[in-house]
């Protein structure tokens, strides 16, 4: 039982990221080193396989990235993907995607804090702070009630 429970989580996590994997984008036909290992969506998927920018995806279109997609994951060059080729691309592809978007949100925290110092002196008060918690509040509190709940409408989220 074990054993079937097992392996039946190993061939979800392997089709939950072979799913992901053939969902990035094109280039040169391979999982390209520019794609992420964010997880699929149909968005994701026309990008990667409507290789004729027509908005649709034949048979033929998605079966001509297959080919080159598993030959990137063939690190070994055997013809065959074991599980630690396949890992081990993904992972690579993971860990740039993750360096990428600590990038981005360590640059959106600068971004902020510039917005947070409104005198501009590099320090931050507390009272500077608390007047961008009670701009974000009151347009949470869409109603004016003077609480933030299910009331509030979700457009203002």
């Amino acid at each position: 039982m074990k054993r079937a429970i097992s392996h039946s989580l190993l061939a979800l996590s392997a089709f939950a990221m072979s799913s992901t994997a053939m969902a990035e984008p094109g280039g040169t036909g391979l999982v390209p080193s520019g794609s992420s290992a964010r997880g699929h969506s149909k968005d994701a998927f026309m990008s990667a396989y409507d290789t004729n920018g027509d908005g649709k995806v034949s048979s033929a279109e998605f079966i001509a990235i297959r080919g080159p997609q598993h030959g990137s994951f063939d690190l070994n060059g055997d013809g065959k993907v074991d599980e630690e080729e396949y890992v081990t691309e993904y992972k690579t592809r993971l860990e740039r995607d993750l360096a990428e978007r600590r990038e981005m949100q360590l640059k959106q925290a600068h971004v902020r804090y510039g917005v947070l110092d409104t005198d501009k002196n590099k320090n931050m008060t507390l009272a500077e702070f608390n007047d961008s918690g009670k701009r974000m509040f009151s347009r949470l509190d869409s109603n004016k009630d003077g609480v933030v709940d299910q009331n509030d409408g979700a457009e203002n989220y």
